[in-house]
């Protein structure tokens, strides 16, 4: 077998075993169920900031002061979204876990809740008051700063259930009588007994010793760096370089890389959305909707770059019929019909300019909203928006947040225009062998 041939198998077979890695797949499953949340946090976000604040906004207008009493409502709706996000993120990655795992997955969705929370203090401290303490659970606790570790421990608990549930010392078994669903309860009562209390001795122990929470363990080793580094050129372009490789191959590289960018990419919006609504200014530039706006214009690749360039430049029929059925579908971020219908997967010509389209987007966007040309994101909005439009709202409303995006878009244009002339010669080229070819038969 030759090297290429070897190499090939290899990374097919590594982007197998990920994909069907559990926790992975979990993963993902379980920050998709929450995207309606996120959203409708973010358009909260937007009334509470923009509309109905009295310090800023329509609000402010004379004749709309009545705007201020809507506020509240708002509030409400941005609380119950976004500052029980880790709760819902532990819910939900323990169930995905369980669906994966043999446990059933209603049941292992509320283990890894009650794990999570019991992996907590509940003492919160009164401001203003030294040595008084409240009972409940901080923010910190509830909202995007928990999400890493509520994911670990959702992972942690099914594992450990599961382990502890296949040993038939501890399944009490109840007479032939007694309902099923009464029979599995007790069945799995030592079970989740023993799970419940192994992983608070863990926390007990840790914070015995430390005099600190393994919450703080978690997010300074993982969700901290992890995120600091998604914040550097040096981890947004090694993601998305990454993944154009994998999609040049025929394998989905959005999926094989999202279980890792997206909690790190919704944990920089969350961050962002808490900083506005407490009316302060957002902080982290590399977010859920920057990576859209700008790493993906018509989806991975920036492909709506590449569609554009072809009805601009192209004399090739077969490529301009394409480009024209796959615009409107990337007007709406939806790239599968130019990917494979062209094909860009495992073409020498599209390949560079493919992998490289999404780091100059994401660059052009991270450089304007670092000098101040453009807001920071702080808005989820559906990932089918069209172009523009996206950024605008994005933003909470910027127009510069749209011209910089169409600058992206206009030099991504740019940059995929020599290829479709290379792809144009080449094609001609090999007509005319085709044609002496046919001509010396």
């Amino acid at each position: 077998m030759k090297f290429s041939d070897r190499l090939m198998t290899g990374i097919m077979n590594t982007a197998g075993k990920v994909n069907d890695n559990k926790i992975i797949q979990s993963i993902m499953d379980s920050f998709v169920v929450l995207n309606p949340f996120i959203i409708l946090a973010s358009i909260a976000t937007l009334f509470t900031s923009l509309i109905c604040s009295p310090k800023a906004g329509l609000a402010t207008v004379h004749g709309l002061e009545f705007l201020v009493n809507f506020n509240p409502m708002f509030s409400g709706i941005y609380y119950g979204c976004m500052n029980l996000i880790a709760l819902l993120l532990a819910h939900n990655m323990a169930y995905n876990m369980a669906k994966r795992s043999g446990v059933e997955p209603h049941f292992g969705g509320l283990l890894g809740l009650v794990a999570y929370v019991c992996m907590n203090s509940t003492n919160i401290a009164v401001q203003g008051q030294e040595g008084v303490f409240a009972i409940g659970l901080s923010q910190d606790v509830t909202g995007s700063l928990g999400m890493f570790y509520a994911m670990v421990i959702a992972v942690l608990t099914i594992m450990l259930y599961s382990r502890l549930n296949k040993v038939e010392a501890f399944k009490i078994k109840m007479p032939d009588g007694v309902p099923a669903n009464v029979g599995k309860a007790f069945s799995s009562l030592i079970p989740t007994c023993l799970t419940i209390l192994i992983l608070a001795a863990v926390r007990f122990a840790y914070n015995s010793l430390t005099g600190s929470e393994l919450s703080n363990l978690i997010y300074n080793v993982l969700q901290a760096p992890l995120g600091s580094l998604m914040q550097t050129p040096f981890g947004f372009i090694g993601i998305a370089l990454f993944a154009g490789v994998f999609w040049i191959l025929g394998i989905h590289g959005t999926a094989m890389t999202s279980a890792f960018t997206r909690p790190l990419f919704l944990a920089a919006l969350t961050k962002n959305i808490e900083l506005v609504n407490a009316g302060l200014a957002p902080t982290e530039i590399v977010t859920k909707p920057f990576n859209v706006l700008f790493g993906g214009l018509g989806g991975f690749g920036c492909t709506l770059g590449l569609i554009v360039a072809i009805l601009l430049v192209s004399k090739r029929e077969d490529e301009r019929a394409i480009a024209k059925i796959a615009l409107p579908a990337g007007i709406f971020e939806i790239n599968e019909p130019i990917i494979f219908g062209l094909p860009i997967v495992m073409n020498p010509i599209y390949a560079i300019p493919f992998i490289f389209a999404p780091v100059l987007g994401t660059i052009i966007g991270f450089v304007a909203t670092k000098v101040g040309l453009m807001p920071y994101t702080y808005i989820d909005v559906p990932w089918v928006t069209p172009p523009f439009i996206n950024a605008f709202l994005a933003s909470g409303g910027s127009i510069m947040a749209a011209v910089v995006q169409f600058i992206a878009f206009a030099a991504i244009v740019l940059l995929y225009m020599p290829f479709v002339l290379i792809s144009n010669k080449v094609y001609e080229k090999s007509l005319r062998e085709n044609a002496e070819e046919s001509a010396a038969n």
